[in-house]
């Protein structure tokens, strides 16, 4: 009996040892990081098509774009998380009725915000004064272009442009800087 009670008296002990000397427990922290690189991106939105009407020995689309009158320009709208530089290639014929001779072609992009503009032809330029090739933009932005272009013979020559279908594009080129 003698070992059972010392026996018990060890137990008790050990267990209130246990429970008396059981250090709290300790809330730890970590710091979690995060990191990444958003890389530099333009995306073209809302695109309307442009009109073709006949000039004098060409089709044109430009009404929307300072100065210029015959036709409707596209309008193409543009975002940008950085600055930008835009530009337009030259008119590619699609189609056009038989006859019809285009040596001479010329496309426009216009800011409308920005209020400039940037051209790319072959052949004879229709419109002198806009001699950029490209444009820039700020960082994040949005913006509405408007698109013209011409193509065709020499001005005077009105005999160049015959009844038909005329389908032509061009190409707006956003490059993020």
């Amino acid at each position: 009996m003698k070992n059972l009670c010392r026996l018990a008296l060890i137990t008790g002990i050990a267990a209130l040892s246990a429970v008396a000397f059981n250090p709290k427990a300790q809330a730890e922290t970590k710091d979690v990081n995060f990191s990444g690189t958003v890389a530099k991106l333009c995306t073209f939105g809302t695109t309307t098509d442009g009109t073709l009407a006949p000039g004098d020995g060409w089709v044109e689309a430009t009404t929307g774009i300072p100065t210029l009158t015959v036709g409707t320009a596209a309008s193409t709208t543009l975002s940008c998380n950085g600055s930008a530089t835009v530009s337009a290639g030259l008119p590619v014929k699609i189609s056009a009725p038989a006859g019809f001779s285009d040596p001479n072609r010329q496309s426009i992009v216009y800011d409308t915000e920005g209020l400039q503009s940037a051209s790319s032809f072959t052949g004879t330029r229709l419109w002198d004064q806009y001699t950029a090739t490209s444009l820039t933009i700020p960082a994040d932005t949005s913006r509405i272009f408007k698109v013209g272009m011409s193509a065709g013979a020499a001005p005077g020559t009105a005999g160049n442009v015959v009844a038909g279908t005329y389908s032509y594009k061009v190409t707006v080129t956003a490059t993020p800087n």
